[in-house]
């Protein structure tokens, strides 16, 4: 019988913020004065807890939170809020010189709408030297300033994305944008190059539905930003007090859409 890891409740309970759970699982809120309030739920910022006008059994912690958002145990819920965001913050990566991938042009992009030109000039591809991303469509990444931080993978086979141990998302093609004014925001970086085909080119991506916190204060530098996002309204509402944002309603993938319909989502109301 193997042995059961430890969990301090307790500790996990206290140590981690209740929005940053809710921006992890992408859950939309507003802050009122010293409370968090969302669809069903109201968290008290100074105690870190939550309940449910609604429903008096639904209230605690984040641990009672996560457990009762994803439908699981609290043993479980507790292992994945410690995983997320207790011990992936105390690994100390080793320093590494990062490998320089030969990214070939792949079919997968072309389905994407996205050319072999385009994909060249930002650095995505499909990789088959030895390597954990071996197999998979690579996306090179740079931090905000430029510097290449390591590759993210994606493998279409199982709709599956690969991140390097300890990597922290910065914003997928920030570096190349000179122009504060207005950006727009994916979810998908190959909706991001499907965009930036159009000729269009302030575009970035989370590199993933949810937004982190350093995202957060790196987007509040743009006056005007759209969102193309599945479920935008935690993203809308933490950056609408600093910057007008648009989240236009998405009848279909973006790479479905013809040019004409991106252009006019694009642009202003």
């Amino acid at each position: 019988m193997s042995k059961q890891e430890f969990l301090n409740f307790a500790e996990i309970s206290k140590a981690i913020q209740f929005s940053d759970v809710l921006d992890w699982l992408n859950v939309a809120y507003q802050r009122k004065q010293n409370e968090l309030r969302g669809d069903g739920f109201i968290v008290s910022i100074e105690k870190n807890l939550y309940f449910s006008p609604q429903d008096d059994l639904k209230k605690g912690s984040v641990i009672n939170f996560v457990s009762s958002f994803k439908d699981i145990g609290l043993r479980e819920a507790a292992q994945l809020l410690k995983h997320e965001f207790l011990t992936k913050n105390k690994e100390v990566q080793p320093k590494r010189d990062l490998p320089d991938l030969h990214l070939e042009y792949h079919e997968y992009l072309a389905e994407q709408l996205i050319s072999p030109e385009i994909a060249k000039e930002y650095e995505v591809g499909y990789v088959r030297q030895r390597s954990v991303l071996a197999g998979r469509i690579a996306f090179k990444m740079y931090d905000n300033e430029g510097a290449h931080i390591g590759y993210v993978g994606y493998k279409k086979e199982d709709d599956s994305w690969f991140f390097p141990k300890g990597f922290k998302r910065p914003l997928y093609n920030l570096h190349r944008i000179m122009d504060k004014k207005a950006v727009i925001v994916t979810a998908d970086p190959f909706d991001a190059l499907r965009i930036i085909s159009l000729n269009i080119k302030n575009v970035v991506s989370l590199v993933s539905n949810s937004m982190t916190a350093e995202q957060e204060q790196v987007l509040k530098q743009f006056k005007y930003i759209v969102i193309f996002n599945k479920a935008p309204e935690n993203i809308v509402n933490r950056l609408c007090s600093s910057t007008f944002v648009k989240a236009p309603l998405l009848s279909k993938p973006v790479k479905e859409l013809l040019d004409q319909e991106l252009k006019t989502l694009i642009k202003p109301s």
